[in-house]
Protein backbone atom coordinates (compact mmCIF):
# COMPACT_ATOMS: atom_id res chain seq x y z
CA UNK A 1 0.00 0.00 0.00
CA UNK A 2 2.99 2.74 0.35
CA UNK A 3 4.10 1.60 -2.95
CA UNK A 4 0.49 2.72 -4.18
CA UNK A 5 0.41 5.89 -2.19
CA UNK A 6 3.89 6.82 -3.21
CA UNK A 7 2.83 6.36 -7.19
CA UNK A 8 -0.38 8.35 -6.52
CA UNK A 9 1.79 11.13 -4.30
CA UNK A 10 3.57 11.55 -7.83
CA UNK A 11 0.63 11.35 -10.19
CA UNK A 12 -1.10 14.17 -8.00
CA UNK A 13 2.38 16.30 -7.86
CA UNK A 14 1.95 16.07 -11.30
CA UNK A 15 -2.07 17.02 -11.80
CA UNK A 16 -2.79 18.28 -8.38
CA UNK A 17 -6.40 19.03 -9.54
CA UNK A 18 -7.10 15.55 -11.01
CA UNK A 19 -10.27 14.88 -8.95
CA UNK A 20 -9.68 10.95 -10.05
CA UNK A 21 -6.67 10.90 -8.33
CA UNK A 22 -7.46 12.62 -5.38
CA UNK A 23 -10.55 9.99 -4.83
CA UNK A 24 -7.79 7.16 -5.46
CA UNK A 25 -5.68 8.53 -2.72
CA UNK A 26 -8.89 8.95 -0.10
CA UNK A 27 -9.97 5.33 -1.49
CA UNK A 28 -6.59 3.86 -0.50
CA UNK A 29 -6.32 6.07 2.81
CA UNK A 30 -10.05 4.21 3.69
CA UNK A 31 -8.45 0.75 3.16
CA UNK A 32 -5.63 1.90 5.37
CA UNK A 33 -7.93 3.44 8.23
CA UNK A 34 -6.64 6.72 7.77
CA UNK A 35 -10.33 8.23 8.52
CA UNK A 36 -8.38 11.54 9.09
CA UNK A 37 -6.88 11.72 5.77
CA UNK A 38 -9.66 9.81 4.11
CA UNK A 39 -12.58 12.78 5.41
CA UNK A 40 -9.72 15.68 4.56
CA UNK A 41 -9.33 14.17 0.74
CA UNK A 42 -12.87 13.71 0.38
CA UNK A 43 -13.43 17.23 1.84
CA UNK A 44 -11.44 18.28 -1.15
CA UNK A 45 -13.29 16.26 -3.70
CA UNK A 46 -16.37 17.74 -2.58
CA UNK A 47 -15.33 21.30 -2.63
CA UNK A 48 -14.82 19.93 -6.38
CA UNK A 49 -18.34 18.76 -6.78
CA UNK A 50 -20.53 20.36 -3.77
CA UNK A 51 -23.80 19.04 -5.08
CA UNK A 52 -23.24 15.51 -5.49
CA UNK A 53 -25.03 13.26 -3.00
CA UNK A 54 -22.99 10.16 -3.32
CA UNK A 55 -19.76 11.78 -2.31
CA UNK A 56 -21.54 12.51 1.15
CA UNK A 57 -23.01 9.45 1.18
CA UNK A 58 -19.37 8.08 1.46
CA UNK A 59 -18.25 10.67 4.14
CA UNK A 60 -21.39 9.58 5.87
CA UNK A 61 -20.31 5.76 5.90
CA UNK A 62 -16.61 6.70 6.92
CA UNK A 63 -17.43 8.87 9.55
CA UNK A 64 -19.63 6.20 10.67
CA UNK A 65 -16.75 3.38 10.35
CA UNK A 66 -14.13 5.90 12.42
CA UNK A 67 -17.21 5.83 14.89
CA UNK A 68 -18.78 9.70 14.37
CA UNK A 69 -22.40 9.25 14.51
CA UNK A 70 -23.07 12.90 14.43
CA UNK A 71 -21.08 13.51 11.43
CA UNK A 72 -22.08 10.31 9.81
CA UNK A 73 -25.76 11.60 10.38
CA UNK A 74 -24.80 15.24 9.01
CA UNK A 75 -23.61 13.81 5.67
CA UNK A 76 -26.20 11.26 5.31
CA UNK A 77 -28.98 14.41 5.51
CA UNK A 78 -26.81 16.25 3.67
CA UNK A 79 -26.92 13.09 0.66
CA UNK A 80 -31.11 12.95 1.26
CA UNK A 81 -31.80 16.52 0.57
CA UNK A 82 -29.34 16.50 -2.49
CA UNK A 83 -31.21 13.67 -3.60
CA UNK A 84 -34.59 12.55 -1.52
CA UNK A 85 -34.45 9.02 -3.82
CA UNK A 86 -31.34 7.76 -2.10
CA UNK A 87 -32.54 5.07 -0.41
CA UNK A 88 -29.00 3.85 1.27
CA UNK A 89 -28.81 7.27 2.78
CA UNK A 90 -32.03 6.85 4.29
CA UNK A 91 -31.09 3.22 5.62
CA UNK A 92 -27.85 4.31 6.98
CA UNK A 93 -29.74 7.06 8.35
CA UNK A 94 -32.17 5.10 10.64
CA UNK A 95 -29.53 2.72 11.49
CA UNK A 96 -27.67 5.26 13.11
CA UNK A 97 -30.80 6.31 15.06
CA UNK A 98 -31.85 3.17 15.68
CA UNK A 99 -27.79 2.21 17.27
CA UNK A 100 -29.46 5.02 20.21
CA UNK A 101 -31.15 2.34 21.26
CA UNK A 102 -29.00 0.13 22.57
CA UNK A 103 -27.81 2.36 25.30
CA UNK A 104 -30.88 3.03 26.53
CA UNK A 105 -31.94 -0.37 26.46
CA UNK A 106 -28.87 -1.30 28.34
CA UNK A 107 -29.50 1.52 31.23
CA UNK A 108 -33.03 -0.11 31.34
CA UNK A 109 -31.87 -3.31 32.46
CA UNK A 110 -29.97 -2.27 34.82
CA UNK A 111 -32.60 -0.23 36.95
CA UNK A 112 -33.55 -1.60 40.62
CA UNK A 113 -36.95 -1.25 41.45
CA UNK A 114 -36.78 1.87 43.68
CA UNK A 115 -39.30 4.91 43.28
CA UNK A 116 -36.76 6.45 41.22
CA UNK A 117 -35.43 3.39 39.35
CA UNK A 118 -39.07 2.97 38.62
CA UNK A 119 -39.22 6.74 36.86
CA UNK A 120 -36.21 6.31 35.08
CA UNK A 121 -37.77 3.43 33.54
CA UNK A 122 -40.54 5.38 32.32
CA UNK A 123 -38.16 8.10 30.97
CA UNK A 124 -36.28 5.85 29.06
CA UNK A 125 -39.07 4.21 27.82
CA UNK A 126 -40.15 7.65 26.29
CA UNK A 127 -36.70 8.06 24.95
CA UNK A 128 -36.86 4.48 23.04
CA UNK A 129 -40.25 5.52 21.71
CA UNK A 130 -38.66 8.52 20.63
CA UNK A 131 -35.76 6.96 18.62
CA UNK A 132 -38.02 4.58 17.06
CA UNK A 133 -40.53 7.68 15.80
CA UNK A 134 -37.24 9.66 14.88
CA UNK A 135 -36.31 6.15 12.55
CA UNK A 136 -39.54 5.82 10.96
CA UNK A 137 -39.88 8.64 8.42
CA UNK A 138 -36.02 7.48 6.86
CA UNK A 139 -37.17 4.01 6.84
CA UNK A 140 -40.92 3.99 5.29
CA UNK A 141 -39.16 6.41 2.90
CA UNK A 142 -36.57 3.97 2.05
CA UNK A 143 -39.43 0.96 1.72
CA UNK A 144 -41.47 3.22 -1.07
CA UNK A 145 -38.09 3.39 -2.89
CA UNK A 146 -36.98 -0.55 -2.25
CA UNK A 147 -40.54 -2.02 -2.05
CA UNK A 148 -38.95 -5.23 -2.44
CA UNK A 149 -36.40 -5.14 0.49
CA UNK A 150 -37.64 -7.75 3.54
CA UNK A 151 -35.18 -6.27 5.99
CA UNK A 152 -37.15 -3.26 5.81
CA UNK A 153 -40.57 -4.04 5.92
CA UNK A 154 -39.40 -6.56 9.19
CA UNK A 155 -37.56 -3.43 10.61
CA UNK A 156 -40.54 -1.09 10.48
CA UNK A 157 -42.87 -3.94 11.59
CA UNK A 158 -41.25 -4.32 14.79
CA UNK A 159 -41.05 -0.70 15.57
CA UNK A 160 -44.82 -0.21 15.04
CA UNK A 161 -45.34 -3.22 17.28
CA UNK A 162 -42.90 -0.95 19.79
CA UNK A 163 -44.82 2.35 19.35
CA UNK A 164 -48.38 1.06 19.28
CA UNK A 165 -48.80 1.44 15.55
CA UNK A 166 -51.39 -1.26 15.30
CA UNK A 167 -52.90 -0.75 11.41
CA UNK A 168 -49.45 0.01 10.34
CA UNK A 169 -48.03 -3.27 12.26
CA UNK A 170 -50.80 -5.66 11.10
CA UNK A 171 -50.20 -3.89 7.37
CA UNK A 172 -46.12 -4.73 7.49
CA UNK A 173 -47.39 -8.04 8.78
CA UNK A 174 -49.08 -8.87 5.86
CA UNK A 175 -46.75 -7.32 3.53
CA UNK A 176 -43.74 -9.52 4.73
CA UNK A 177 -46.07 -12.34 4.94
CA UNK A 178 -46.88 -12.29 1.40
CA UNK A 179 -43.34 -11.56 0.52
CA UNK A 180 -42.19 -14.63 1.89
CA UNK A 181 -44.99 -16.66 0.29
CA UNK A 182 -47.49 -16.74 3.15
CA UNK A 183 -45.43 -18.85 5.15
Amino acid sequence: DNEALELIAKARAANPDDITLIRSEADLAYKMNDMEKYQKLMQEVIASDPNNPELYYNLGVGSAQAGNSDDAMKFYQKAIDLDPSYANAKINMAALILKKEGAIIEEMNNLGTSAADNRRYDELKEERKQVYMDAIPYLESASDLRPDNKELVRTLMNIYSQVGEDGKFKAAKAKLESMEGGK
